[in-house]
């Protein structure tokens, strides 16, 4: 027995203690390299509206296609700030309870930015506009420019963690502002030059207003060879509370990404992309939002924090955020329309705005023609009252075309924040076409 055990023992000193199993995790990004991403989404979960009568539930289900080169344009660190985006697909079909809509991007607006100001997500095209939905569409898919920095940069054991940094948590579960962070990565195996990965966690913000809580769990494919994060699948669950501009939700949310570096392409070549302006703080108009009636009676330029929230065949209502705080109300009101080169009269206008339903106009504060160069009429009526018994501030606007369409913009809002207001009423009454072009 003896014999057998010093035998062992012999045997054990020379043979080669197994390595552990590891592998570094590091993707490093530089300007001008580009990528080929692949996105799939699928969503769902269920709203709820209260409502006198009580809660009101409605399902949601939703799907997502993109796929698209990038091109790197500025990189801080291992955070891409910058980069360019050709969608060769973005599609997005929503289901609310009954309702179905299809949103797509038009053509001439395939070509968006994607940066990160101020550690905020923007995606905005160099060539217009971008409608409500579209911009819903080229942002709110999950956030490619914080891929790469979801690893730790460094080699690890199998087993081990690392701790998933704040600013890439916040952009990859979609939050305005975090407060709460225990998302982990792990480092499952390696199996020759690829290593799975996993993520998982829950953390906690407030995204257009409203708190949500979500739980993670994802897991990825490292290529070692080629030192790229090449695949992650995505597992999102998220409670939402009910928001100034949303309904309380419960959601699920999985995606699929799949990444692969390119050679550079035609598309994103230097002359291609000269419309891109320099820097991280595009101009402010280039970031502007276009909103088109549905029967194109007008359309109007608004800055992004005005919120699209109900649109009826009457009337159509935005509301006014400001880091998630809610500002004022704007409603659109096609007018009756008047002849060829007449409009409602200052008085009639008065008369029609102060016999609207629930409103009891106190003092006038302000009314006025506003000069304009573009053919068009605008008049205003600033008043303080009390709207249902509650004290508010109302400027009504008349905005007439000269073959007589006529659009009544009324925003409400309380009078301690006028201030936070501004002129960004006036801006939206200056920006509308009567009839829409």
């Amino acid at each position: 027995m003896r014999a057998w055990i010093l035998l062992a023992a012999g045997l054990l000193a020379v043979t080669p203690a197994v390595r552990a199993e590891s592998c570094n995790l590091v993707d490093v990004v530089e300007q001008g390299q580009c990528f080929r991403y692949a996105i799939e989404m699928k969503l769902t979960g269920e709203m709820r509206f209260h409502k006198e009568s009580g809660v009101v539930t409605a399902r949601l289900n939703a799907s997502a296609s993109h796929a698209y080169p990038e091109r790197v344009l500025a990189v801080s660190g291992n955070l891409i700030q910058k980069a360019a985006r050709i969608y060769e697909t973005a599609t997005l079909m929503v289901e609310r309870g009954s309702d179905k809509s299809l949103t797509t991007l038009r053509p001439e607006r395939k070509l968006i930015v994607a940066q990160r100001p101020k550690d905020q997500t923007m995606a905005y095209s160099p060539h217009g506009a971008l409608y409500r939905n579209e911009l819903e569409l080229v942002s709110g898919h999950f956030d490619t420019l914080t891929l790469s920095s979801l690893l730790p940069g460094k080699e690890l054991k199998v087993g081990e963690t690392w701790k998933i940094p704040n600013l890439v948590a916040q952009s990859l579960c979609g939050f305005e502002g975090m407060t709460e962070n225990k998302l982990e990565g792990k480092l499952l195996k390696v199996n020759g030059d690829l290593a799975t990965i996993s993520v998982s966690g829950t953390a906690a913000g407030v995204e257009s207003g409203a708190m949500v809580q979500v739980k993670i769990d994802a897991a990825g494919t490292y290529n070692a060879k080629i030192r790229r994060l090449t695949r992650l699948t995505w597992k999102q669950t998220a409670e939402r509370d009910q928001g100034p501009v949303s309904p309380a939700s419960t959601l699920e949310v999985n995606v699929t990404v799949d990444r692969k570096p390119i050679p550079r392409p035609a598309e994103l070549g230097d002359a291609e992309l000269v419309s891109i302006p320099e820097g991280l703080t595009p101009p402010g108009p280039m970031t502007n939002l276009e909103y088109r009636d549905p029967k194109n009676r007008y359309s109007l330029i608004h800055t992004r924090d005005w919120h699209l929230t109900a649109v009826t065949p009457d009337h159509t209502v935005l509301r006014l955020l400001d880091r998630g705080d809610y500002i004022a109300q704007v409603t659109v009101t096609p007018w009756t329309t008047a002849k060829p080169g007449e409009h409602l009269s200052p008085e009639q206008f008065k008369n029609a705005m102060r016999s609207t339903s629930g409103w009891q106009p106190e003092r006038e504060l302000q009314s006025g023609e506003i000069p304009t160069t573009e053919g068009k009429y605008i008049y205003r009526l600033s008043e303080q009252g009390l709207l249902d018994g509650v004290s508010v501030l109302q400027n009504f606007f008349l905005v007439a075309a000269p073959t007589g369409e006529q659009v009544v913009l009324t925003f409400t809002l309380s009078p301690k924040l006028a201030d936070k207001l501004g002129a960004r009423d006036l801006s939206m009454a200056a920006s509308i076409e009567v009839p829409a072009k």
